[in-house]
């Protein structure tokens, strides 16, 4: 419902549509995508909602907003001021601040799991790390391929990682 309702019109006098909310764009994107990856396949399961599940969660949550930086900042030229994204608010540097910050706070998140151990820090680390330099690297007039390439690519290295270290 949310993917539709971010697309198709919800007032037929107005055409709003969740992305035309001010703020919110990026959190309704953040919020299918974490459902679609852990949520959905969580209840498919039948798996019990435990503090690895709500962890595992947020932490997804955060990655998904903090991969999205790139893609507002890119995109701050070409947005409607009324969106008041992310990089409008906060601006460039804030925004690269923010995601540096959120991506701590994963880490954080990492160890209080039940079941962290030393090889999925490294992992996490690995993945942050090269996160946090894409982020950091962010431009309003960054090539075609950065965001469509190198920052898209993260999850496929994400999971390249995880399979050279399991």
């Amino acid at each position: 419902m949310l993917t539709f309702f971010y697309a198709i019109p919800f007032f037929k006098k107005r055409a709003h549509t969740l992305r035309s909310i001010e703020g919110l764009k990026v959190f309704v994107i953040a919020l299918v995508w974490t459902s679609a990856t852990v949520l959905i396949p969580v209840i498919n399961e039948e798996y019990s909602i435990n503090k690895n599940v709500v962890l595992i969660t947020i932490q997804r949550f955060i990655y998904v907003l903090v991969l999205m930086i790139p893609f507002e900042i890119r995109d701050l030229k070409f947005d409607n001021l009324a969106l008041k994204t992310v990089p409008q608010k906060l601006g460039v540097k804030g925004t690269k601040i923010l995601g540096i910050i959120l991506l701590m706070v994963l880490l954080i998140l990492e160890v209080l799991k039940d079941n962290w151990g030393v090889v999925n820090m490294v992992r996490l680390i690995t993945i942050t790390g090269i996160t946090g330099m894409l982020v950091f690297f962010s431009k309003t007039d960054q090539s075609k391929y950065y965001s469509s390439f190198w920052v898209e690519g993260l999850p496929v290295v994400w999971l390249l990682l995880w399979l050279i270290f399991s």
